[in-house]
């Protein structure tokens, strides 16, 4: 390093060389224009870095002429080194501005930032789902599909109602007895409506969701729900024979069409809503509220849902090519799994059926020799002498 600063500084620089030089320095101003004012967004007078770069030269040239190369070199180099640190320096703003931006956007719904413990937790289900993948393999795949469809099964509001609504008989609202019942039929206004949070569209009820966009590499789109709010007032039920007052409390929106919706500042946000005549399907707990039948949560089933009828009937008659569906699915991925972990050879045109065997298959595969030894283990041998 010494060598290089002592040959730089002991170089006779000519006149014409220290103008071009000089010359030089002014395209490395454009340079360094638009890294201050671009990148760390610092307001500077358009011709400054024109006349600073040059005059550093020149008075560099006055006072010591062999230190002018080092002096050029140095702010040629300048331009990368500012270049980089103006990048990290724009990131670490915009990641502030970002966190500030959000902290506005949470306050605004009052959406509570993510706890330590739940980040922890998430931390812990990802890395049990790598071991899972790690120690499983192959049956990875089959492990997630059969937990997609035990899901469907799994106890839950939405569940519960889809069962009850099929073999629950539906009551006339004038004839409906206590306890747990179905009812359909238009809805009508209780109370003053509520106004949507989008276009503040009348209502009797709405859900309002906002979701965090994420896109991968190929800009495939995921969403986040980040908030997630439900209003809804009392209302009435009424079908021909008359109609029964809905305390909201704990009711759960199923299969609501989306109202409106809208992408803005990475986020998405929807609404769904129930307005005056709307048709409904309703499953609940008729109970007495003031000497008055009140519709209401169900407590012993722990139900309590409301649906378009259009969107049960829809689901009644999907319904039993979708239960064939998640039968022959688990049928199938459990004969493919038994298949995979019983160890089977032919040999002497005889088939010969070993105990499953709960282990990766894969797991001794190192190379492609290994490959093709599990796969074809009587054929790919070494001849022996």
């Amino acid at each position: 390093m010494n060598q290089f600063l002592n040959s730089i500084l002991n170089q006779d620089i000519e006149t014409p060389l220290i103008i071009f030089l000089m010359l030089f320095s002014l395209g490395i101003a454009i340079f360094h224009t638009v890294i201050f004012s671009g990148l760390f967004e610092i307001k500077i007078k358009g011709w400054f870095f024109f006349v600073f770069n040059p005059s550093v030269i020149g008075i560099t040239a006055l006072l010591y002429r062999n230190a002018v190369f080092l002096v050029f070199i140095t702010m040629f180099l300048s331009v990368f080194a500012l270049g980089i640190i103006g990048m990290i320096y724009g990131m670490i703003k915009d990641s502030f501005k970002e966190a500030e931006k959000n902290e506005r956007f949470y306050r605004q719904y009052n959406i509570k930032p993510e706890t330590t413990s739940n980040k922890i937790l998430k931390y812990l289900g990802s890395a049990l789902l790598i071991l899972l993948f790690v120690f499983s393999g192959f049956y990875f795949f089959f492990i997630i599909l059969g937990f997609i469809i035990l899901q469907r099964f799994l106890p839950s509001n939405r569940n519960r109602f889809l069962k009850l609504q099929s073999v629950l008989p539906t009551s006339k609202i004038h004839t409906v007895a206590m306890g747990l019942a179905e009812v359909r039929g238009n809805i009508k206004y209780k109370e003053a409506p509520l106004l949507a949070p989008i276009r503040d569209r009348e209502c009797i009820g709405f859900t309002y969701k906002i979701e965090k966009i994420s896109r991968d590499k190929d800009g495939k789109e995921s969403f986040q729900t980040i908030f997630n709010e439900t209003k809804i007032n009392r209302f009435y039920i009424e079908d021909e024979t008359g109609k029964i007052e809905v305390n909201p409390e704990q009711l759960e929106f199923i299969k609501t069409t989306t109202d409106d919706e809208y992408s803005s500042g990475g986020k998405r946000f929807s609404q769904y809503l129930i307005e005056p005549d709307d048709k409904m399907l309703l499953v609940g707990k008729v109970a007495l509220e003031n000497n008055t039948p009140v519709f209401e949560y169900e407590s012993i089933k722990k139900v309590f849902a409301i649906m378009p009828v259009a969107a049960v009937e829809k689901h009644n008659e999907n319904k039993p090519l979708v239960d064939s569906l998640f039968r022959h699915t688990a049928v199938f991925v459990f004969m493919i799994a038994l298949v995979l972990i019983t160890p089977v050879k032919i040999k002497n045109n005889t088939i010969y059926i070993g105990k499953p065997e709960f282990k990766n298959p894969l797991q001794s595969v190192d190379s492609f020799d290994d490959f093709m030894n599990f796969m074809y283990p009587d054929k790919h041998k070494e001849p022996t002498d």
